[in-house]
């Protein structure tokens, strides 16, 4: 129990008129003071009985939000208790967002209170709302009681996306064979999708002997498509390399546009940003945003040792490496997982020249300064442009 803002102004109006009766020998004024006290006393006494047992929950309207846009949040509070409780109020706390409070006033058992607020989501992240506050104060507003009430909601705002056009066509394992899109076939047993030259290390027993004695060299069956039709999307996380955190939010959200990029146009993609690797196969959509939206700068951290450890579970799609000033560790990153893709892309959030060493290595470089836009960039730097997405 607390005496508030108010009731503290109050004692201090009776403890002046408790003065100047002193001074001044009227005794309406020393009785105006005794009347003021007591009032906060009896206050103070009403709300012993602490606040009733509420049940609160929370609904997000929409569930899911992007950076920028706005949701809308239902607060429910019910009550069983059996008498009737007055002067209640419900604050709900949003981490970094802000407050709202309702003043519910009477609260019948049985009823069931409803309020709305809404949230402007203008940055990334992951934030929790409650658990809400509810209190109970005296008529007059001098005291009130408070205690948590419900559970804790988590809000997780999505790095906001641009719309990407254009996809590579991709050279998988076998050269022989390229797509441009996304392969869903899936073929086994002896149904088998195509014959091929054997390479040292091939298992004999998948040896197509028929063919290999027409054609007089050995030939062996491909039993699966020869390449796995996944994008590895790589976010450096050192703080170092950005100039500022406008531009580590800037290569947050080049990331996020890829990764809805290629899941939109049907391909699998996978999200790497320097810890364990994962392939994020339940909902792998949303796991990666909501790996986005929560993911900060970090300070030391040798990416190129991290990524010496990393094992890709397929060969042949699309490698983004999104970062700010490419350095060595960079360079080292992709010379790692240059061998597993089909085709090499690099996304720099820099002020400066982009050293021609990356070029040569195959990487088709979309560079932006911090604050811009990823689309136009990408369009003009992409040599499959016209390769639409369908």
């Amino acid at each position: 129990m607390t005496i508030t803002e108010r009731g503290w102004a109050a004692l201090g109006a009776a403890l002046a008129l408790l003065v100047l009766w002193a001074v001044l020998g009227e005794v309406e004024l020393a009785a105006l003071s005794f009347l003021i006290a007591g009032a906060v006393l009896v206050g103070w006494l009403s709300i012993r009985r602490g606040v009733p047992e509420v049940n609160v929950t929370r609904r997000l309207h929409p569930a899911l939000v992007g950076e920028g846009a706005t949701v809308s949040v239902e607060l429910i509070a019910t009550t069983d208790t059996p008498r009737v409780s007055r002067y209640i109020a419900i604050e709900d706390e949003i981490r970094q967002l802000g407050q709202a409070r309702f003043r519910i006033g009477t609260l019948v058992p049985g009823a069931v209170f409803s309020g709305v607020y809404e949230i402007a989501c203008h940055t990334r992240g992951v934030y929790e709302l409650g658990p809400a506050m509810l209190s109970r104060s005296d008529p007059f507003a001098f005291t009130k009681v408070g205690e948590p009430a419900g559970t804790v909601d988590t809000l997780i705002v999505y790095p906001k996306v641009e719309d990407l056009n254009g996809l590579p066509t991709l050279r998988g394992v076998d050269p022989s064979l390229q797509a441009s899109r996304a392969e869903t076939v899936r073929r086994g047993g002896e149904d088998f999708f195509s014959l091929r030259e054997y390479q040292t290390g091939d298992d004999l027993r998948r040896v197509h002997w028929p063919t290999t004695a027409r054609r007089d060299e050995m030939m062996i069956r491909q039993f699966e498509t020869p390449w796995e039709p996944r994008a590895l999307v790589v976010v450096d996380p050192r703080s170092a390399v950005y100039a500022d955190q406008e531009a580590f939010e800037t290569a947050i959200r080049g990331a996020a546009s890829a990764v809805h990029h290629f899941f939109s146009a049907g391909l699998g993609a996978d999200l790497w940003t320097g810890g364990e690797f994962t392939s994020l196969e339940s909902n792998p959509y949303e796991a990666a945003m909501r790996t986005l939206a929560g993911l900060q700068p970090t300070g030391a951290f040798d990416l190129g040792a991290a990524a010496a450890r990393l094992r890709l579970k397929g060969r042949g799609g699309t490698l983004v490496i999104v970062t700010g000033n490419p350095d060595a560790q960079v360079a080292a990153v992709t010379q790692h997982l240059t061998h597993h893709a089909g085709a090499m892309v690099l996304l720099t959030v820099s002020s400066n020249a982009i050293p021609t060493s990356f070029g040569r290595s195959g990487a088709t470089i979309v560079s932006i300064r911090p604050g811009e836009a990823w689309a136009t960039a990408w369009m003009k730097a992409m040599p499959w442009a016209t390769a639409g997405v369908g």
